[in-house]
């Protein structure tokens, strides 16, 4: 179980910094922000919705790289 976590943490944190450099944010807030309370739902929208789906994505995509990697390091047993 520790060695799937660290694939899924490192995952999550990579999408989650990628996931926040995408302009998708310029997106949606081109779209509902025209005052400020769109601001606030802007940002209720990124992080509500967007983190979220940033790190789960990247928490998956961590273990499952983990577990279909065809280079996986031998235990040193046959």
């Amino acid at each position: 179980m520790r060695n799937k976590m660290l694939p899924g943490i490192f995952g999550a944190v990579l999408m989650f910094i990628t996931g926040n450099m995408l302009p998708v944010t310029d997106f949606y807030s081109h779209f509902i922000v025209n005052s400020h309370d769109g601001e606030n739902t802007s940002v209720a929208i990124a992080v509500l919705l967007g983190w979220p789906i940033f790190i789960i994505l990247g928490a998956s995509a961590g273990v499952l790289a983990y577990n279909y990697c065809p280079a996986k390091l031998s235990k040193g047993r046959t």
